[in-house]
């Protein structure tokens, strides 16, 4: 009995494998099915999934970030050709997969991003020179970021990051920049040079001038001493004139005059005749 029961058990799974087949979704992909030719509704996710082996297949796309990188030589605006080491970083949204596979195919990253990313790089650097490219190396990357992201975005492509990891230039280029960087350099230096010349000129301007206003200044107050002086001996001269009345004048000459009388050499007094000194002396 027990046989009996195994035998068309193990028929029916034998069938049930034969007609159905079984596929796993591993984690970063999504799947659908494709059922004669016509992709069914739905997103299969991460797990097992069956379907029928006659008509019927199941399609699986990696929702994982993919990497590419490549060394370019785009030409520069003035025609050079410099080295370009690029990263882009996209994956795909999980409910684009079925789009993408109708309008595209299983090689949309070539055929979508990395031609689209290729095209923009050359597209921009075109409008730089190559000097430029050095100083304008951020930029560049986020122009090349957000044309790439608009290009790609209509197909369920994410744009994750635009990384320009190096830029190589021609030996001329870097014999150029090298030289711009010496007259840059000579010129910070001459410039330097100039400006303390220029400030040991105004000290010195400074100096001569305050020197000057002190000369001026202390001038200024010499003379004002000597008017100061001058006019205090005129003061004095003017008390001493207006206390020399006659009287006094008078009484200064009679003393002399006695004065002289009182010596015992041979004298000889002579007057204008208007003095009372000789009439003095008589009387005594």
């Amino acid at each position: 009995m027990k046989s009996t029961f195994t035998r068309p058990a193990g028929i029916i799974i034998l069938l049930a494998t034969t007609i159905f087949g079984c596929k796993t979704i591993n984690p970063g992909e999504v799947g659908f099915v494709v059922h004669k030719g016509v992709i069914q509704p739905g997103i299969l996710t991460q797990g097992r999934h069956h379907f029928n082996l006659f008509n019927s297949h199941i399609q699986k796309f990696s929702t994982r970030i993919t990497e590419f990188s490549t060394v370019m030589s785009p030409p520069t605006k003035e025609g050079l050709e410099v080295k370009v080491d690029l990263t882009v970083l996209y994956h795909i949204k999980p409910e684009a997969a079925p789009s993408i596979y109708t309008n595209v195919g299983l090689d949309y990253g070539n055929k979508i991003v990395i031609n689209n990313f290729m095209a923009i790089v050359r597209e921009y650097t075109m409008q730089y020179t190559a000097i430029d490219l050095l100083g304008e190396r951020e930029t560049i990357e986020k122009n090349i970021e957000d044309k790439l992201r608009e290009s790609i975005s209509t197909y369920g492509i994410v744009l994750d990051d635009v990384l320009v990891k190096d830029i190589d230039m021609p030996a001329e280029v870097l014999h150029a920049i090298e030289n711009n960087a010496k007259a840059e350099q000579i010129a910070k230096q001459t410039n330097l040079e100039l400006q303390i010349k220029r400030k040991q000129q105004d000290f010195e301007i400074e100096t001569k001038e305050k020197e000057l206003m002190y000369a001026l200044e202390k001038q200024k107050s010499d003379s004002a001493l000597m008017q100061i002086d001058a006019n205090a001996i005129k003061n004095y001269q003017n008390t001493i004139n207006s206390s020399l009345t006659d009287r006094l004048l008078k009484f200064k000459s009679i003393e002399v005059t006695k004065e002289l009388v009182k010596s015992p050499n041979a004298k000889i007094i002579i007057t204008d005749g208007k003095s009372m000194m000789l009439n003095n002396i008589n009387d005594k």
